[in-house]
């Protein structure tokens, strides 16, 4: 079939036909819709990616934990992994008293170590109150905790937690009596881009999950009491 439409020419009496143009307001739509895009990929970044280690210090910790920690972009890697966690009565090469997260620019992104205390708490406390302010963390009954913000305008800061914790500990030479605690200390670099409120927050969730984990590594024969989770870090 033949579409005369194109084959007739218009008549002279037909109204003049108008060019097609696009309104303004398709215009203004079109800038706002591009504009919003282009926001958007500003804030969220899609080629920026951080990437943790699904498990870390001696599989206590996951990638959820250690994401407060980080920046906007990066690889974090535990430099010396070890999954047993060391105990004096429990000693071997397999086990460590320390763990670390590393930074790619060489930052300590996390720093724990856990280790038995021979009352060196009140000495502990002096020593950080030196380097910045106190503030007492409640960790449970009979647990000593608090952390430490320096006074260095970079925000670093560090979370200690004592636990009480009767266990077998070999005896040594000297007179000193047995530990009655084991401690928990967590601190790391500042990372840039990290939120120094949340990053201070993690140390704390940090430090009671790893004290769990140490109070079940150390086999305390007395019950052990911690908070179901961590005290609110003031900021």
């Amino acid at each position: 079939m033949v579409d005369v439409a194109h084959i007739i020419p218009p008549s002279p009496d037909d109204p003049p036909r108008r060019r097609s143009r696009v309104r303004p307001w398709h215009a203004a739509v079109a800038l706002a819709v591009a504009a919003a895009v282009g926001g958007g990929l500003w804030v969220w970044k899609p080629w920026q990616s951080v990437e943790l280690p699904q498990s870390a210090c001696w599989g206590v910790l996951s990638a959820d934990d250690l994401k407060p920690l980080t920046g906007p972009d990066g690889k974090a890697t535990e430099s010396r992994p070890s999954r047993e966690m060391y105990t004096p009565a429990k000693p071997g090469s397999s086990r460590d008293t320390h763990c670390r997260v590393m930074w790619p620019d060489a930052t300590i992104l996390l720093d724990a170590e856990v280790r038995p205390a021979r009352d060196r708490i009140d000495a502990d406390r002096r020593n950080d109150a030196n380097g910045g302010s106190v503030t007492p963390l409640d960790f449970g009954p009979g647990t000593t905790g608090w952390i430490t913000a320096s006074d260095t305008p970079h925000g670093e800061a560090s979370v200690r937690l004592y636990v009480p914790c009767d266990y077998d500990a070999p005896r040594d030479d000297s007179d000193q009596p047995p530990p009655k605690y084991f401690g928990v200390l967590v601190s790391g670099d500042v990372v840039d881009g990290a939120s120094l409120g949340k990053a201070h927050q993690a140390y704390a969730d940090i430090a009671l999950k790893i004290g769990r984990a140490a109070a079940t590594a150390y086999e305390c024969r007395n019950t052990v009491t911690l908070t179901g989770t961590a005290p609110r870090v003031p900021s």
